[in-house]
C-alpha cells in the first residue's frame, strides 16, 4: 500500500462528505444500456484490467496522522455484482441504485450489471466524485471498449500507460502551492458579489433563499432541437465566442430577471493540461464562480462579450481550489457560502464519448443526481445537431412544474438570443415573463 496526500479537489469533497447525510451529493453515475450477446466473463476481465491500470479505482480515502490521505492498494478490485432488473422506469430505477452509500474507506466505486431483458443488459458504475470527472468518463469509454474487444478475442488493446497517479499529482500540486496573484485576482473579482436571493422562474416566498436546504432533489429534462442547435452555433461564431459562453449567459440572464443585474453562475474547469495528466483517471475538475453583469438596457451581444472576457480571466486564475475561495481569499463571511455561493451551475458537454463494444449496441443512460449538489445543476449534452438537457434541482426550492418552467425560460432566452444577438436584455426578460 502507498499513502499520499489527497489533492486539493479530493480533500474538499472528502471533508464536505463527512458532514452530509446519505445519499451523498457527490455520488456520480455512468450507465450503459447494452443490447446484444454480451460476453460477461470478457467484460469482467476487461473491468479488472481497467482497475489494474488506474490507481484511483484501487484507492481508499481515510483520515491519517497527517490529515486526509489516499491509500493506494496494489491489487484492489471493484467487484461486479450481477442482479436481475428490479423493474420500473429505467432512469428512476438507476437513480435509486445510484443513491446507495459508498464507503470511501473501502472503495470509491461499485459496478452492477443488470439483466434487463432477454439479450439486454444495463451496466451501472456508481462512483464518488473524489475518483472521477467528465474527462475520466471519456477515458472509461475508450479504454473499456479496447479492453473488452481484446478479452472477447479481438485485437490487443495497446493502450498507452496512464501516466501520473493522482497521489503523485497531489504531492506535486501541494509542493507548488497556490500563487498569491491568483488569490489576489479572486479577492477582487468576488468583492461585493451580491446575494442570490431568488431562484427563477420568478420571486416568491418559496424560492427566497437563506434557510439551509435539504438534500432531496429531482430531475427535469428537455431538448434543444437540431434547428435551435444550429442557430446557437451560428450565433456563437458570429459573436466570436463559444456555445458554452452563450448558454451560460442565457442562464445568467434568466437568473438576473429575478435577482438584478449582478449574478454568479458556477462553471466547471479542468486542471488537466500537463501531458502526464491526459491519461489519468480521477477528479481533476473543480467548479469556479463566474460573475455576470446583466444591465437591462444592454444588448445580449454585449453581455455575452463581457462574459467571454470574464470566463477567460477565470481560466487564467483557475488554480485556486473552490474550497479555498471562502477562507483563502477573504475573511468576509458568506462571499462564497450560504446565499452568495454558486447556487446555479451549468455544465456543457459538446463532444460526448461513446462505449463501443464489438457486436453490441451501447447507449449511455444519463441518470439524475443522487442528492442536491446545488440548488440548480443543469447538464447540456450534445446529441447530433441538438443537445439533451437535464437539470437536477433541490425540491426545497422548486416544484416539478417550477423546474420545468425554468428550463422553458432558459430555452426561450436561448432561442431569442440565437435569433437576434442584439436583442436588449429587457426584451429577453419580457419574453421570459410570458412563458407559461
Amino acid at each position: 500500500m502507498r499513502e499520499f496526500p489527497q489533492t486539493y479537489e479530493q480533500e474538499a469533497l472528502w471533508i464536505a462528505d463527512q458532514f452530509v447525510a446519505d445519499p451523498s451529493p457527490f455520488l456520480e453515475t455512468w450507465a450503459q444500456h447494452i443490447t446484444g450477446p454480451l460476453d460477461v466473463p470478457a467484460l469482467e476481465r476487461a473491468l479488472a484490467a481497467l482497475v489494474a491500470r488506474h490507481a484511483v479505482l484501487r484507492t481508499r480515502f481515510v483520515l491519517g496522522d497527517s490529515g486526509a490521505v489516499q491509500c493506494v492498494d496494489p491489487d484492489g478490485t471493484v467487484p461486479l455484482e450481477r442482479l436481475p432488473w428490479p423493474g420500473g422506469d429505467l432512469h428512476e430505477t438507476l437513480r435509486r441504485a445510484g443513491q446507495r452509500p459508498l464507503d470511501l474507506t473501502a472503495a470509491p466505486a461499485r459496478l452492477t450489471l443488470y439483466d434487463y431483458a432477454p439479450g439486454e443488459h444495463v451496466l451501472l458504475l456508481q462512483i464518488h466524485h473524489v475518483a472521477v470527472d467528465d474527462a475520466s468518463l471519456v477515458l472509461l469509454d475508450h479504454e473499456l471498449s479496447a479492453l473488452y474487444a481484446e478479452e472477447a478475442g479481438g485485437e490487443p488493446a495497446e493502450l498507452a500507460p496512464p501516466g501520473l497517479s493522482l497521489g503523485e499529482h497531489a504531492v506535486r500540486a501541494r509542493a507548488a502551492g497556490i500563487a498569491p496573484e491568483d488569490l489576489a485576482f479572486w479577492a477582487g473579482f468576488l468583492a461585493g458579489a451580491p446575494a442570490l436571493t431568488h431562484l427563477p422562474p420568478r420571486p416568491s416566498g418559496r424560492r427566497t433563499l437563506g434557510a439551509r436546504r435539504g438534500p432531496a432533489c429531482d430531475c427535469v429534462r428537455a431538448t434543444v432541437p437540431a434547428g435551435l442547435g444550429d442557430a446557437v452555433r451560428t450565433a456563437a461564431r458570429a459573436m466570436r465566442t463559444t456555445p458554452h459562453v452563450l448558454m451560460s449567459t442565457c442562464m445568467a440572464v434568466t437568473a438576473a430577471a429575478v435577482n438584478g443585474e449582478d449574478v454568479v453562475i458556477g462553471s466547471p474547469v479542468s486542471r488537466r493540461g500537463a501531458p502526464d495528466l491526459d491519461g489519468v483517471f480521477g477528479c481533476l475538475t473543480d467548479l469556479l464562480p463566474v460573475r455576470y453583469l446583466v444591465p437591462s438596457g444592454a444588448p445580449f451581444r454585449e453581455v455575452c462579450a463581457a462574459a467571454k472576457r470574464t470566463s477567460l480571466e477565470v481560466l487564467r486564475h483557475r488554480n485556486v481550489p473552490y474550497a479555498q475561495l471562502g477562507g483563502g481569499v477573504t475573511r468576509t463571511r458568506g462571499v462564497l457560502s450560504g446565499e452568495r455561493t454558486s447556487r446555479i451551475c451549468l455544465v456543457l458537454d459538446q463532444s460526448p464519448s461513446q462505449l463501443d463494444l464489438p457486436g453490441l449496441r451501447c447507449e449511455r443512460v444519463h441518470v439524475g443526481g443522487a442528492s442536491a449538489k446545488f440548488d440548480w445543476l443543469q447538464y447540456v449534452v450534445a446529441d447530433g445537431r441538438g443537445w439533451d438537457v437535464r437539470a437536477d434541482y433541490a425540491t426545497d426550492y422548486f416544484t416539478e412544474d417550477e423546474a420545468g418552467l425554468v428550463l422553458r425560460q432558459w430555452l426561450t432566452a436561448l432561442t431569442v438570443a440565437a435569433d437576434d444577438p442584439d436583442v436588449p436584455v429587457r426584451e429577453v426578460w419580457r419574453r421570459l415573463a410570458s412563458v407559461a
